[in-house]
Parts: C-alpha cells; sequence; structure tokens
C-alpha cells in the first residue's frame, strides 16, 4: 500500500535508507541518516515541498536509498556487500522451488498432512539466514513466497488431489507465479545491492 501522507512517505525512505546504511558504524550511519533527514526537512519547508506528489518527487530526486546506501559505504570504506554460497543456495532453490515440491509429491502418498507444504518455508528459512539482503526485502520475498499457501488453499478448494499427471503439472504451473516472483525479486535486488559473488573461500560478510 501506498503511503497516503508526505510524512508516511518521508518516514518509509527514512526507514529504507536505514536497512541499506546498516553495514556503516553507528556513528556514520546516523551522520548520514542525519544529513539526509535535515535536506529533506529544509526542501519541505519550500512551498513546493508540502504537497504528497512534491515530496515523492523531491525524494525521487535525493535517489534511490539503494543507491544512497552504496555510496555512503564506498566513501567511508565498508566493503561492499558480497553474495556467498547461502544466497545462491537461496536463488536457485526459489528458481527450483515448483519443481522441488514435486518430489516429496511423487514420491510421499497423497494424506491430509501434505510434507511438501514445507518447501516454501524451508526456502524462507534459509532466506532468514543470510546476512545479505536486507530485512525489508526478506520481507518482501517471504511474502511472495507464502503465497504458496494461497496456491495450496486453491487448490484444494478445487478438489485437487496430487496423484495424477495432469494434477502434477497444474501444481507445477501454478507455484510458478509465487515462486518466480520472489526469484526475480531478490535477483534484482542482488544486482542492486552490488551483489558479486564473494572470493573463493569466503562467505558472506
Amino acid at each position: 500500500m501506498s503511503p497516503s501522507t508526505p510524512d508516511a512517505l518521508v518516514r518509509g525512505y527514512l526507514r529504507r535508507l536505514r536497512a541499506e546504511l546498516a553495514p556503516l558504524p553507528a556513528d556514520r550511519r546516523q551522520e548520514v541518516l542525519d544529513q539526509i533527514a535535515e535536506h529533506i526537512a529544509v526542501r519541505r519547508a519550500e512551498p513546493d515541498g508540502q504537497s504528497l506528489a512534491e515530496v515523492r518527487a523531491m525524494l525521487d530526486r535525493l535517489g534511490d536509498p539503494a543507491t544512497l546506501g552504496a555510496d555512503a559505504r564506498e566513501r567511508f570504506g565498508v566493503p561492499p556487500r558480497r553474495r556467498g554460497p547461502l544466497e545462491t543456495l537461496v536463488l536457485l532453490c526459489c528458481g527450483l522451488g515448483p519443481f522441488l515440491v514435486l518430489v516429496p509429491a511423487v514420491a510421499l502418498p497423497f494424506g491430509p498432512v501434505r510434507p511438501w507444504h514445507v518447501v516454501p518455508v524451508a526456502v524462507a528459512a534459509l532466506l532468514w539466514l543470510s546476512r545479505f539482503w536486507p530485512v525489508r526485502d526478506k520481507l518482501a520475498a517471504t511474502a511472495m513466497l507464502l503465497g504458496c499457501a494461497a496456491v495450496f488453499v486453491l487448490l484444494d478448494l478445487a478438489g485437487f488431489r496430487d496423484t495424477g499427471l495432469g494434477s502434477l503439472a497444474l501444481l507445477l504451473v501454478a507455484l510458478f507465479v509465487p515462486f518466480g516472483a520472489a526469484t526475480c525479486y531478490l535477483a534484482i535486488r542482488t544486482s542492486r545491492l552490488g551483489g558479486a559473488a564473494a572470493p573463493a573461500g569466503l562467505g558472506t560478510r
């Protein structure tokens, strides 16, 4: 849901910026936040900085929080975020999620409790173990993965039974939506965060 007031828009912007600045030492992080907050306050005090549209345009000119965070990390000599083996595993599991669901769906008999329901939860758990993505990215991707629950509910209401080839094909297609959305989102965020693979032998910072 989009912010409905200028104050809410600014709070959301500063919250995202704080998340991007998380790798910085506390004093440096607060220094950057204070500078940006002061700049925003000065601009909002001007006649053309009052309405929601004007504040949104001003924040757009100020720059994306991810870009500002990357610039600040470079300025203060904080090493860029690097994608490690765990992050690669998360991206692979998201991309292959529908197929990972099919393995237990084929191997285990149909019943009131479907063990393959845990696949999206397991992928989300791996995501939260990572220190690479900010919390807001983890929340967004987790919400997309939990969209699998909606898929399961809809299929149950439709009388789905995971025993035939046609049913499994339907499950595969339906799960491409939440898993695909999470994969695309995390891949884009990884690129924007400067997620080059870590050198061999190094994990995620």
